[in-house]
């Protein structure tokens, strides 16, 4: 019950307002054929395709950006895939969900491992019609999302920050600081100068 009011209440750190502005809440028209039915169909269909070309190529065509040496693992949800944008040489993992109804910005040299969960936004619980607010989630260069974390909307994971295992983030996190917990908490600080590194791993098949 404790996370679930953090994750509804954490929202006074919103990730970016000019990057909060530039996404859509309610698409229309061509737009929300291609986002909703894009969706769909990738989501029933293609995210189990094994082929990284395959499901990437078709979440382009849908509006997703993706950089180049990209790994995006089989059985990922994407929502809104048009207003989701990944860097160059990333890791998404097997069975992520990105929520992108506030937007997902991800840099360069990411890897969210298998099972991660970032919220597009939350619920106002004291609205009687349950208001939807969407908030952006950023995630900067060579950050480093462990396995079955949880990242709210409107959430910034600094440069090369690292977030333990089942975490659940509610708050921005610093460059190079390294949290973890219910919510999450700063354990201590990684060296900058080990974010040098490129990810190229594109595993045949999965």
């Amino acid at each position: 019950m404790q996370t679930q009011v953090a994750l509804e209440t954490s929202h006074s750190t919103v990730a970016d307002a000019s990057l909060r502005q530039q996404y859509a809440e309610f698409p229309t028209g061509f737009r929300k054929v291609r986002s909703h039915l894009g969706a769909a169909g990738y989501n029933i269909v293609i995210s189990g395709f094994p082929f990284h070309a395959v499901r990437q190529n078709y979440l382009r065509a849908c509006g997703m950006k993706i950089g180049k040496k990209v790994a995006l693992m089989r059985g990922a949800i994407i929502i809104r895939p048009d207003q989701i944008s990944i860097g160059s040489n990333c890791i998404i993992g097997f069975n992520c969900f990105l929520g992108g109804e506030g937007g997902i910005q991800i840099g360069n040299n990411v890897n969210l491992a298998s099972f991660t969960t970032i919220l597009g936004g939350y619920h106002d619980i004291d609205d009687p019609t349950f208001k939807s607010i969407l908030n952006p989630v950023i995630i900067d260069d060579y950050a480093w999302i462990a396995t079955r974390v949880t990242i709210a909307g409107g959430v910034r994971i600094g440069r090369g920050a690292v977030v333990a295992a089942g975490a659940v983030v509610t708050k921005d996190v610093p460059p190079y600081h390294v949290v973890g917990g219910v919510p999450a908490k700063k354990i201590k600080e990684r060296k900058p100068e080990a974010c040098v590194y490129e990810f190229d791993y594109q595993p045949w098949f999965f």
